[in-house]
């Protein structure tokens, strides 16, 4: 039964984090006709067997069309995300975070959305694929009111969300807002963030990377920055050292492409070269496009040499793949913890996964999930994660 529940998981490897593709080339030397749009129906049988842009261009019309029409967006939006796991393709769940930010955010503008309305239009779910995507336009929409009443609106309103995941989304909405404002430029984005005080900033600063790559990509009627970077190594080699784990996290998230990390070795070729911080922080973003199987990932990080580049890659651990799953399987995952590592690893292990499950369930994995350990010690660790929560999440989607 496990294994049959995670099959959707290889959809969602990147549909959690908000991937994106970038748009090919027209074929020099040639021409076409323009066509005309085809009329927006509001139903996503339109879409069916559609893929790449074409597949993105008819869900994003039928999308936008359902939410437009829809007498409680929200709630359109819950039906969005209901689709999106049924779809038997994979392709609506993988790209739907992506086309949510563009629904929203024209939504927002239509509708004239106020920044005095924004908690009250946010989803209330803890979904990171169609639901978080939708969150992020929003928060974009209304930059211009951001931008009079300064950065640190964002502490005051994000604050109260219902959930610590809704918490973290939100401010790392206000990242892609900060982007929009900075004309796509990192540095002044980044100071935006940095207004936020330590415990938001670098969650804030995963909108101002996936935002870069937005605009890199040309995604979401993003501004090409000034001084494009490609390169991950260049680029987060150049990052203040509290987003540098952010930047390689992102990178690795929107750059993939389809690549997976299979294995130990793949993650140690990918990062050689590196030491230190960027060392550290290009393992985990490896590790993010590892399986889409957490569990199958903690098994990859196993297969890493350094006690500090098996840390690291756990830190990677897609828990947010299991969030429509049910809880044992969340348990099933941190038991793992304690069958794949043993001594210290193991307990940083315990502490990490405690940590970002008890992120995903609000807390309560610290009473349903912990006390399930077979240690004390690891159950102990268990419930320091889940403590720490409130902190910074860095490397998360």
């Amino acid at each position: 039964m496990r294994r049959l529940l995670l099959v959707v998981l290889a959809l969602l490897t990147l549909a959690a984090c908000g991937g994106s593709e970038p748009k090919p080339a027209a074929d020099a030397g040639t021409s076409t006709a323009p066509t005309a749009e085809p009329t927006a129906t509001g139903d996503l049988n339109t879409c069916a067997g559609l893929v790449q842009d074409e597949g993105r261009s008819c869900y994003s019309r039928e999308l936008a069309a359902i939410v437009n029409g829809a007498g409680d967006p929200l709630a359109a939006v819950e039906g969005i995300t209901q689709a999106a796991y049924a779809d038997q393709s994979g392709f609506l769940l993988a790209n739907c975070h992506g086309i949510m930010h563009t629904v929203a955010r024209e939504y927002a503008l239509r509708t004239g959305l106020k920044l005095e309305n924004l908690m009250d239009s946010l989803p209330r779910t803890n979904d990171p694929g169609c639901s978080a995507g939708y969150a992020h336009g929003l928060v974009t929409a209304v930059a211009p009111e951001i931008e009079k009443q300064g950065p640190t609106v964002a502490n005051r309103l994000c604050k109260n969300s219902e959930t610590r995941y809704q918490r973290y989304s939100c401010t790392h909405g206000f990242g892609h807002a900060f982007m929009r404002l900075s004309n796509e430029n990192i540095a002044p984005a980044l100071q935006m963030c940095q207004q936020l005080g330590s415990a938001a900033a670098a969650d804030c600063s995963q909108g101002i990377y996936h935002d870069y790559w937005f605009a890199v990509n040309g995604i979401d009627s993003t501004a090409k920055p000034k001084d494009v970077v490609t390169d991950p190594r260049a680029l987060c080699g150049a990052q203040p050292e509290e987003f540098v784990r952010v930047c390689w996290y992102r990178s690795f998230v929107e750059t993939a492409k389809g690549t997976r990390m299979e294995s130990g070795a793949q993650i140690d070729e990918a990062c050689s070269g590196l030491d230190s911080l960027q060392r550290q922080a290009c393992v985990t973003g490896a590790s993010v496009i590892g399986p889409p199987d957490p569990v199958n990932q903690l098994a990859v990080c196993a297969g890493l040499e350094a006690d500090s580049d098996v840390v690291a890659c756990i830190r990677g651990t897609k828990v947010q793949n299991l969030m429509n799953y049910p809880p044992e399987m969340s348990v099933d995952l941190i038991k793992a913890c304690n069958t794949t590592f043993r001594g210290s690893l193991a307990i940083a292990c315990d502490r990490w996964l405690g940590k970002t499950l008890g992120v995903v369930s609000d807390g309560e994995f610290r009473t349903t999930g912990c006390p399930k350990l077979q240690t004390a010690a690891a159950r102990k660790a268990c419930v320091a994660g889940v403590k720490s929560m409130e902190g910074p999440l860095v490397t998360f989607s």
